[in-house]
């Protein structure tokens, strides 16, 4: 739906893929003794969906507040869209879209109401044209005169991406985008991501769950407000330091407590009938052994960002 003009030449809403729109260096955060965020680089270009991926209290919101030019940074350097991250903050947040975790939604006002204010908040021209397009766009005709609160989830979340992206912004900083919903209403809002990112945007989704952070062109690992590991999923589940196995058989799933007592395993979890482990490779002897007193059988596997982020997080 990138079809409102943009306020500034500086900001417009189209950029070539390619195009540098986030570059910062050494941002912290703190709050008193507690490290938010600590040392972050981070390089986002045009046509990018960029992952920060971790668990809850990672540093993954923080982050995005600070690019976002809500928080000050207590230190670090930057540009976002070109505009200085420290000292040009209220003008970072009047061209990007940002939608939080927690509903920003005027639960009184009906669905066109909510869109028509964030449009006239933003200044976009021709403010009805653009209203009447979001709600087409983004399939919200049945529920155009009802309030917010009458949503349902899904179609609360649908209506809080139409209201952050009603001003046709280049850079996106979404927040959780799915937190709630159902299979289908996930992958409604990862194929608009995917469409807005093939049509020049760049995003930045904080998320939790790592089977949607594979989705994205590369990732951060948060834990503790650091980055602990970053590139493209595969290359995060690449470098991480352990392997994994896959334990099949009759009963293989039995041994789970046996398994995770041996040394050198990091964790493990079921996988079909069998049970896949995250171990040090020195482990590898033990688990053998462990297999074939059990008659299992015990194969290495290939590492995904799921075994990837057990290994950081035990590093860190």
């Amino acid at each position: 739906m990138f079809t409102a003009e943009s306020v500034s030449d500086n900001v417009s809403a189209s950029a070539p893929v390619g195009q540098t729109l986030v570059a910062v260096r050494d941002v912290t955060k703190r709050y008193g003794h507690l490290i938010a965020v600590e040392s972050l680089d981070l390089n986002l270009c045009a046509g990018e969906v960029f992952g920060l991926v971790g668990a809850n209290g990672g540093g993954k919101t923080t982050t995005l507040r600070i690019l976002a030019g809500i928080l000050k940074p207590d230190r670090g350097s930057g540009h976002v869209l070109g505009l200085d991250l420290a000292h040009e903050r209220n003008e970072i947040r009047k061209h990007i879209g940002y939608m939080s975790q927690r509903l920003s939604l005027y639960s009184d006002l009906t669905v066109h109401q909510n869109l028509r204010f964030r449009a006239d908040v933003y200044g976009v021209q021709n403010p009805g044209v653009t209203v009447a397009n979001a709600i087409r766009e983004f399939e919200l005709e049945p529920f155009a005169q009802a309030r917010a609160r009458q949503l349902s989830g899904g179609w609360a979340r649908r209506l809080q991406l139409a209201a952050a992206l009603i001003h046709s912004p280049r850079l996106i900083f979404l927040d959780e985008p799915t937190a709630g919903l159902d299979a289908a209403s996930r992958h409604e809002v990862w194929r608009r991501i995917d469409r807005m990112a093939a049509q020049g945007a760049g995003v930045i989704v904080s998320s939790h769950d790592l089977a949607e952070a594979e989705r994205c062109s590369r990732a951060a690992l948060l834990s503790e407000g650091r980055v602990v590991a970053a590139g493209t999923p595969d290359e995060i589940a690449r470098d991480a330091p352990a392997v994994a196995f896959l334990l099949s058989g009759a009963d293989a799933r039995a041994l789970q407590e046996s398994i995770d007592r041996t040394a050198g395993v990091i964790a493990s979890y079921p996988q079909g009938a069998g049970l896949r482990i995250v171990a040090d490779s020195e482990a590898e002897a033990a688990l053998n052994s462990l297999a074939s007193t059990h008659n299992l059988n015990l194969s290495r596997a290939a590492m995904r960002l799921e075994d990837a982020v057990l290994a950081f997080s035990k590093q860190s």
